[in-house]
C-alpha cells in the first residue's frame, strides 16, 4: 500500500490566454516542485481549480501529471465531484491514467447527514478495493463534514488509506489520527503543519507549497531529526506566508507569487478573480521582507 509523507503541493493549474489548460506551464510547475524535493503531487484539487474544470480536462490533467512525474513522486488525483456518477468517472480516469492514489472530497452543495454520506462513499468505493483512496474533509467549502466515526468505519473495512483534513480544527485532525496507527492523516491547514506532525500526521497537502516547498521540507525534516528550533522557526515563516496569501481565499495570489519567481503561470478561471494592482504590490512588498 502506498505510504504518503512530507510535502505534497496541491498543484495549481495554469491557463493560457484563452483560459484553456496550459500544458507547458503545468509541466514547468511540476518540474519545479519535483526539483525542490516534494514528496508527491495532488492534482485538480481545490487549489488546482478542479471544480472549475470539465471531466475531460481533469482526466487530461491526470494523464499529464502521471507522464511528467514518470514515477519520481506519487501522483494523487482529486476525483471528488458533486455527483456519484461524475466521481466514479473521474476515479476510473485517474486509475487508467496510472495515478498512485485518488482523493475524494465530500459531496458539496447539498447538505448531507451521515447516513447519506456513508451510502455515497460505500457506492463510490465498492468497485475500487485495494486502490489507495484518501478522503478529503474541507467542510468550510463543501458544506458537509466528514466525521471520524464514518472515516473509522471506512478504514476498518479496508476502503480507504487515509484522509486529508482541511477543517483547520486541530481536534478534528486528532480524531482522525486516533482512528488507527496505520491510517495516513494529511494536514491541509498550513498554520497547523508542525502541530499536526507532532500529533501523528504524515505530511501536508498545501497551496503554499507550490511557492515555498522548501519551507515545508525544512519543517518536516527538522521534525524528523528532532531539531525543534529549526522546525518552529520555519513554521513561523510559514504562518507569515499564510497571512500574505490570505490562505484559501485567492488562488491568484499563489500564481502571482510563482510569476515573481520566474515561472510562466498566471490567470484563474471565473468565478475566481485576478489580483488588483494594489494586491500585487502588497504581496511583492511583503515577500521581500521574508
Amino acid at each position: 500500500m502506498l505510504r504518503l509523507k512530507g510535502t505534497i503541493p496541491a498543484v495549481l493549474t495554469p491557463f493560457d490566454e484563452n483560459y484553456e489548460i496550459d500544458e507547458n506551464g503545468f509541466q514547468e510547475l511540476c518540474e519545479y516542485l519535483i526539483e525542490n524535493k516534494v514528496s508527491g503531487l495532488f492534482v485538480a484539487g481545490t487549489t488546482g481549480e478542479g471544480p472549475l474544470l470539465s471531466l475531460e480536462e481533469r482526466a487530461r490533467l491526470f494523464k499529464l501529471a502521471v507522464k511528467i512525474s514518470n514515477g519520481r513522486v506519487p501522483v494523487i488525483c482529486h476525483t471528488g465531484s458533486v455527483s456519484l456518477k461524475e466521481t466514479s468517472l473521474l476515479i476510473r480516469s485517474a486509475i487508467e491514467a496510472g495515478a498512485d492514489a485518488v482523493g475524494i472530497v465530500t459531496p458539496y452543495y447539498y447538505r448531507l447527514d451521515e447516513k447519506a454520506m456513508e451510502e455515497y462513499y460505500s457506492k463510490v468505493l465498492e468497485k475500487i478495493k485495494g486502490f489507495p483512496v484518501f478522503l478529503y474533509n474541507i467542510p468550510g467549502l463543501t458544506n458537509n463534514y466528514m466525521s471520524s466515526s464514518l472515516a473509522e468505519k471506512l478504514f476498518s473495512q479496508g476502503k480507504i488509506a487515509g484522509i486529508k483534513d482541511s477543517s483547520g480544527n486541530i481536534t478534528t485532525l486528532k480524531s482522525f489520527i486516533d482512528i488507527s496507527p496505520d491510517i495516513q492523516v494529511i494536514s491541509g491547514a498550513d498554520e497547523l503543519f508542525l502541530l499536526a506532525l507532532t500529533l501523528g500526521a504524515v505530511g501536508a497537502v498545501s497551496s503554499t507549497a507550490n511557492v515555498f516547498p522548501e519551507v515545508f521540507n525544512n519543517i518536516y525534516n527538522a521534525f524528523l531529526s528532532r531539531d525543534m528550533d529549526v522546525a518552529i522557526e520555519n513554521q513561523r515563516k510559514l504562518n507569515q506566508l499564510c497571512k500574505i496569501f490570505q490562505y484559501g481565499k485567492l488562488i491568484s495570489a499563489y500564481k502571482y507569487a510563482l510569476y515573481l519567481k520566474g515561472l510562466k503561470i498566471s490567470r484563474v478561471r471565473l468565478p475566481q478573480r485576478e489580483l488588483t494592482e494594489e494586491e500585487k504590490s502588497m504581496i511583492q512588498e511583503e515577500l521581500k521582507k521574508l
